[in-house]
């Protein structure tokens, strides 16, 4: 006996009256399927070859500083990223692959949504697809979603890299893109300030979260991690300093730049923060003429990125400050 083919769609009794009752004619729509952002296979923390790096560090730093520049090189300028982050993530239906050329590389991530746009950022060893779910919502409240995957992050491609290429790249997309609005994390807001060095059009609002400021602390955290001895850490201070010059220390320092901003301002940092203290976040809130902080509770460095109350925080920030442009006072370049 022939098997009769599968109907085209089921239907329940209860869904044929929440149809009735909410005046619909036809079943409802199901949601469209995800689809997944390929990643370049990333080095990641805690791998054999990082603790053969940092081994290498070790031995050769215990004989003379120099002599571990290699190794120390390696270790700062590749984005390691968590074995997690490794994995292809589902991305909503509504977002479409976005690429874009630059002097630095092709860059890779998504967009979605219609309306003003606004470009998120991810920091160092994040990805485009850390941002979906805050990507999803802004989306949803009738924006235009850009989300980029940096040089050597994510879908694009490289190994190593730093944060002048990084701030260069950046400035391409702004200059590209026009967004109204920025939001950046960690290192991706020392990233957008250099940017806007590279003369990239200040957006009109800004979201830092669990904002970076001084590269000095980063050498120093970094250090710490590693369980570097002091004549190491001092070694790879003198390092940047050869490769960029002794300005590096000014250069990577936002508070410099924080003055100069037109931008409104929204900083959000965890009180539990173990990456980028709270200090940091309120430094560059105090710097920062237009700008007000928000401190959380419990969220740590990175799961603040996707907490639901965050992200509500920010919608609602963004939604506030476009309606507010609207009013007589309107800053002009």
């Amino acid at each position: 006996m022939a098997v009769p083919p599968p109907p085209l769609f089921t239907i329940t009794l209860d869904e044929v009256i929440a149809d009735l009752e909410s005046g619909r004619r036809h079943p409802p729509v199901s949601t469209p399927p995800a689809w997944s952002l390929p990643s370049h296979a990333r080095p990641a923390a805690g791998s054999l070859r990082s603790r053969l790096l940092w081994l290498v560090a070790r031995t050769l730093g215990g004989l003379h500083p120099r002599l571990a520049r290699g190794a120390l090189s390696a270790l700062w300028f590749t984005p390691w990223v968590h074995p997690s982050a490794r994995a292809t993530t589902a991305l909503p239906a509504r977002f479409v692959p976005w690429s874009q050329s630059t002097t630095e590389g092709d860059l890779h991530g998504y967009a979605g949504g219609h309306g003003p746009t606004i470009v998120l950022l991810h920091g160092w060893a994040g990805r485009a697809a850390d941002w979906r779910h805050p990507a999803d919502d802004l989306a949803a409240d009738d924006w235009r979603v850009v989300v980029p995957d940096l040089p050597a992050h994510g879908a694009s491609p490289g190994r190593r890299t730093d944060l002048y290429t990084l701030g260069r790249a950046f400035a391409a997309v702004l200059a590209e893109e026009r967004p109204v609005a920025v939001v950046a994390h960690s290192m991706g807001f020392p990233v957008t300030m250099l940017a806007l060095e590279h003369g990239a059009p200040e957006p009109e609002h800004l979201v830092a979260i669990a904002p970076g400021r001084k590269v000095e602390r980063v050498v120093a955290a970094f250090a710490r991690r590693m369980a570097f001895p002091a004549r190491l850490a001092d070694e790879l201070g003198r390092l940047l300093e050869s490769r960029f010059g002794a300005e590096v220390w000014t250069d990577l320092d936002v508070d410099r730049v924080l003055p100069g901003l037109r931008a409104t301002g929204l900083v959000v940092h965890d009180r539990d923060d173990d990456e980028v203290p709270l200090a940091d976040g309120r430094a560059i809130a105090a710097g920062w003429p237009r700008a007000r902080l928000e401190v959380t509770v419990g969220l740590g460095h990175r799961r603040v990125l996707r907490d639901e109350g965050v992200r509500a925080m920010v919608a609602a920030h963004l939604a506030d400050a476009v309606s507010a442009a609207d009013d007589p006072v309107v800053l002009t370049a």
